[in-house]
C-alpha cells in the first residue's frame, strides 16, 4: 500500500478550481467520489462523479 504521504490525485477536468492543469493534479489533499443518480447502468461513465469538484 503506497505511503498516504506520498499519494496523488490525477485529474484532467480543466473546468474543476482545483486542478492544478500543468501537472495534471488536483490540488485536494483528497476527494469525495459518489454514485451518480444513473450508477448501476453499466456504462463506465454513468456510475460514479467527483463530489468535490467545484467549477472555477
Amino acid at each position: 500500500m503506497p505511503d498516504k504521504n506520498h499519494q496523488s490525485i490525477h485529474c484532467s477536468v480543466k473546468s474543476c478550481r482545483h486542478l492544478k492543469q500543468e501537472q495534471g493534479l488536483c490540488g485536494l489533499e483528497s476527494v469525495q467520489i459518489a454514485p451518480t443518480p444513473m450508477a448501476y447502468s453499466g456504462d463506465p461513465a454513468d456510475e460514479s462523479m467527483c463530489q468535490s469538484y467545484h467549477c472555477k
